[in-house]
């Protein structure tokens, strides 16, 4: 989809879908629908150089001139998003430090808890999870192997006193080779069906930043997505697939819309038992958006293009999933 051509579509769209989501979204006592979301940040660094990981650019000496008055103004300004936004719990990713991911929660208007952890990644780009706590226990806590850089956040707890199994992942980016992300794919699938055979209970959701379109053969093949649920909730299935067959995503490659942020649903919330799928999203504002007449007009407001400061909040835009439980 040429998003230019498409603009007012695709915005009057993706406005509609969040506004309708948000409409049945009443945080609160169990019964009531709660919401699960994932965001990819975009190289929330903090301004230390690390002695562990190459963060060289983003330093006050480095390419990015990356000062603690930049660093303010990236932790405002997804602040503004995620307070927004107000989910009851959503990943991210691309968060460099413990120190980073706090000093977020603490610009935050939002009370958020808060569970991070360290990754191979070579950048030192981790994983994190914010949790409202009155809504979200965590009980254990894993890095998975990913057989790749980054390996995955599993956090397992109660939602609502009901069992949930949270998986958070980011999978090798577009500039590795494709092999990199299939062996991911297929590993946060071995774990993902390995989970659910060990334990028919568990609610799975996996949440992350595929750097791959659903309608991708690389996640149909590895993935195994289905619609129809079963009585032991084996099958995973991506309620934003419609969104993305209808043209919409949450990430411009190539000046076209791709939806690499994903949310999996394994079947018990097809069949309703625990917790029922009611519907997804993906979070859109005007102001999320490149406006102007540049190239990038339309798509994510990102901190950089190339060398040249923006300013903005991520080149992804957040997703959602809304579920109710019993």
């Amino acid at each position: 989809m040429n998003y230019p051509m498409n603009r007012f579509w695709y915005r009057t769209s993706l406005l509609l879908l969040t506004v309708l989501a948000l409409l049945i979204h009443k945080p609160g006592r169990a019964g009531t629908p709660v919401s699960i979301g994932f965001y990819n940040v975009e190289n929330l660094y903090d301004t230390v150089p690390s002695l562990f990981h190459d963060d060289r650019d983003y330093t006050p000496q480095g390419r990015m001139h990356w000062n603690s008055k930049r660093y303010q103004n990236k932790l405002q300004n997804l602040s503004r998003v995620i307070d927004e936004m107000s989910l009851d719990i959503i990943g991210l990713s691309e968060i460099e430090s413990e120190q980073a991911i706090r000093d977020l929660v603490l610009t935050l208007k939002t009370d958020y808890n808060y569970i991070h952890r360290t990754t191979g990644d070579y950048r030192g780009m981790d994983l994190a999870l914010l949790y409202k706590g009155d809504k979200f226990l965590p009980e254990e806590v894993q890095l998975i192997r990913s057989d790749a850089s980054r390996e995955f956040l599993y956090v397992r707890g109660e939602l609502l006193g009901r069992r949930i199994d949270l998986l958070v992942c980011h999978l090798p980016s577009l500039l590795n080779e494709r092999e990199y992300r299939e062996r991911a794919m297929r590993r946060l699938y071995a774990f993902a069906d390995s989970l659910q055979r060990n334990d028919r209970d568990a609610c799975l959701v996996i949440m992350g930043d595929f750097n791959a379109d659903p309608r991708d053969p690389i996640m149909r093949r590895n993935m195994h997505t289905s619609r129809k649920a079963t009585a032991d909730g084996m099958l995973l299935f991506n309620p934003l697939l419609t969104a993305a067959r209808q043209g919409m995503g949450s990430y411009v490659y190539d000046n076209r819309w791709h939806l690499y942020d994903n949310i999996f649903l394994s079947g018990k919330f097809l069949i309703g038992e625990r917790f029922a799928y009611l519907r997804s999203g993906i979070f859109i504002r005007p102001w999320l958006l490149t406006e102007g007449h540049s190239q990038r007009r339309g798509s994510p407001l990102r901190t950089f293009s190339g060398g040249n400061y923006l300013n903005g909040f991520s080149d992804h835009l957040p997703v959602f999933v809304i579920i109710n439980p019993f």
